[in-house]
């Protein structure tokens, strides 16, 4: 015989169970949403393709250099719209844009090969990226030491005195090249 102890014991424990349930479900739903993968990326990444039969017409002498030219310039222009909201790894260089007294810049950007902007032609838009870095970098630290950054990278247009870009990074970490 069941004694009415057992039997409340018995009716708590079937009462408590969806609750556990619940709590459980609830733990499960709250923990934070894991960040992307980060995808190394280097230089030609950001480069539409190179439309073959351009290039084929050239070889053959059906068009000119100057055609070809303004082909690659119209190219240069062009961002990978896949690119967008990609959290990335990529190599490059750092041309500060502001110096601040600490002489550290926040807002700079990343070319591919080291001097890149600070001489004429700067590289194509969609060969130069414009970085925000809150924490900020020494600006001896930037322009001649290659650096790994690490953000999320979006399609965007930005121009500045020295060039447009059309891409930007808001980066999570910089560590040197190694």
């Amino acid at each position: 015989m069941i004694t009415r102890r057992q039997r409340f014991g018995w009716m708590a424990l079937v009462l408590m169970v969806p609750f556990m349930l619940m709590d459980f479900a609830m733990a499960a739903k709250i923990e934070p949403p894991k960040a992307p993968p980060v995808k190394e990326i280097n230089w030609d990444d950001l480069m539409p393709p190179v439309d073959e039969e351009i290039v084929r017409k050239y070889e053959a002498g059906e068009i000119s250099q100057v055609e070809a030219i303004d082909y690659i310039v119209k190219l240069g222009k062009v961002p990978v719209k896949d690119m967008d909201q990609q959290r990335v790894k990529i190599p490059g260089y750092l041309v500060p844009l502001n110096i601040g007294k600490d002489q550290s810049a926040t807002e700079l950007l990343l070319v591919p090969t080291m001097g890149a902007c600070v001489h004429v032609p700067p590289p194509p838009p969609n060969q130069t990226i414009f970085v925000r870095y809150d924490k900020g970098i020494k600006v001896t630290e930037a322009g001649y030491t290659p650096y790994w950054l690490e953000g999320v990278i979006r399609v965007e247009n930005n121009t500045s005195e020295y060039t447009d870009v059309v891409y930007a990074i808001t980066v999570e970490s910089i560590k040197e090249f190694e």
